[in-house]
């Protein structure tokens, strides 16, 4: 085998271990900041206080700092919810909750956000199990949690009290809905 086939062939090894590593990562994961909300039904919401499965939450966490990016990555995990729900995962023991995070957003403008935000997930989701985390620092938020920020929505198994477990990226896959369903199982 000639150097280039060599360098090639460790190439596309790295870039499709990088994928894998993106999908499933437990790390040394820490704790959610608290953040004062609004659940789309209109009930104040103290994340992560208020998260409420009795065994494990499903976080669905749509973090950007780009409208067009916070949009896909709302609808990625709109379809990774479906897809789970088909599984039959989210019950009272593992609930599910959907958390659109913007950061240094006016004050002004959030009803109207909120609103926009309110329709997008109505009738796909409980509403009272969805709201919009406004916060000050995005990376602040990622960080402390131990999430990598990118431009993939996040899913989070947490606990009962909501320390994050275990954390996954990617594309909607039968193999990722496996994945996820299997970590379920495990940390029940």
């Amino acid at each position: 085998m000639t150097l280039p086939r060599i360098l090639l062939s460790i190439i596309i090894a790295g870039s499709m271990l990088g994928n894998l590593a993106a999908f499933g990562q437990q790390t040394s994961l820490g704790s959610f900041e608290k953040v004062k909300a609004k659940t789309f039904a209109k009930e104040k919401f103290i994340f992560p206080d208020d998260v409420r499965g009795t065994q494990l939450n499903i976080l669905f966490l749509a973090m950007s700092a780009d409208r067009e990016n916070g949009e896909a990555q709302q609808l990625e995990l709109l379809e990774w919810h479906e897809a789970l729900a088909e599984r039959g995962v989210f019950s009272d023991a593992v609930m599910a909750y959907h958390f659109p995070v913007l950061a240094g957003v006016p004050f002004f403008v959030k009803g109207m956000i909120i609103g926009a935000m309110r329709d997008s997930y109505d009738g796909k989701v409980p509403l009272d199990q969805a709201s919009v985390l406004f916060i000050k620092d995005l990376t602040s938020f990622a960080d402390s949690a131990g999430l990598a920020l990118d431009e993939r929505g996040t899913i989070v198994i947490a606990t009962a009290d909501v320390k994050p477990l275990k954390f996954f990226k990617g594309e909607v896959s039968a193999e990722g809905v496996d994945e996820i369903v299997a970590a379920i199982e495990q940390l029940k």
